[in-house]
């Protein structure tokens, strides 16, 4: 999860912070909670601010990674975590302030194991179930390939570039690594100057980026134009080993764009879901 602080300037504002989907979460019986449903987090993290109204002891630490590097956090035990009809027992997560996370808490790959999502960005609802409909007339699909380190890619372009990309729900902004900044800058896709700001992670740390504005992306068959990137030395790609070859975040910014965007994991396959793209 990232979020982009910096001064007001016409280009930052197309990085106002998107409107990210949350589940509400019962935590130990009580709530619910509204819990982030992070498709680019491995493990799941609970605020500081909820784990203490909850009385939850620390036990033990556990390393954390976000946009701008690792930290060592506390971690505590949570006898029952429960959405909707899944539910699961003991889980040990990391503990994170409420500011960094921008909610009570999230739901990371550990608890989808393999189940579906879908975020459906018309109604505001998300859905995580075994099984996803099937598509619609005026829905896409793009195959998907599952790590063994869990993490889920698919294939995306811009101009002059054959990128990998992976969704990651938590994320406000989209963000590419450096692989991507100079591929981008050797290929002209970049519209207008490019921009220094900060990024602040869900570590509480921070570090310097590049955010640009690409003519375009192409997922599938849709092309969408003029779309704002932060760039830079990202701890993530690091994290997941996408360093060498240009690598795309798509973030909330960018998902929200479609009518809804389901995650079939099973199916190994992604189906967007067309709003007025063009």
């Amino acid at each position: 999860m990232a979020r982009s602080e910096t001064a007001t300037t016409d280009l930052l504002r197309l990085l106002d912070p998107a409107e990210r989907l949350t589940a509400q979460v019962s935590v130990n019986g009580r709530g619910p909670y509204a819990f982030l449903v992070d498709t680019g987090a491995d493990n799941s993290a609970i605020s500081m601010e909820l784990a203490d109204a909850l009385g939850l002891a620390r036990a033990g630490r556990t390393v954390l990674h976000g946009v701008a590097g690792s930290a060592v956090v506390d971690e505590v035990v949570v006898a029952s975590m429960r959405s909707g009809r899944r539910e699961r027992a003991d889980m040990r997560v990391p503990v994170v302030p409420r500011q960094n996370l921008g909610a009570d808490g999230l739901l990371g790959l550990d608890w989808l194991a393999g189940n579906n999502v879908m975020l459906d960005y018309s109604r505001r609802r998300m859905t995580i179930a075994p099984h996803l409909p099937l598509p619609r007339g005026d829905t896409f699909t793009v195959p998907a390939k599952t790590q063994r380190n869990g993490l889920t890619l698919i294939d995306a372009v811009i101009p002059g570039v054959a990128l990998t990309a992976f969704i990651d729900s938590g994320s406000t902004t989209t963000i590419g690594n450096l692989a991507l900044l100079r591929a981008a800058k050797a290929h002209e896709a970049i519209l207008g100057s490019a921009l220094d700001l900060r990024l602040k992670s869900v570590t509480g740390q921070e570090m310097s980026g590049t955010v640009a504005i690409l003519s375009f992306l192409r997922i599938g068959p849709v092309q969408i134009r003029a779309v704002p990137v932060v760039m830079g030395p990202i701890h993530t790609f690091d994290y997941w080993g996408l360093t060498d070859r240009p690598a795309l975040l798509i973030g909330a910014d960018v998902l929200q764009k479609f009518r809804s965007v389901a995650l079939d994991f099973k199916r190994g396959e992604f189906r967007f879901s067309m709003t007025g793209l063009n």
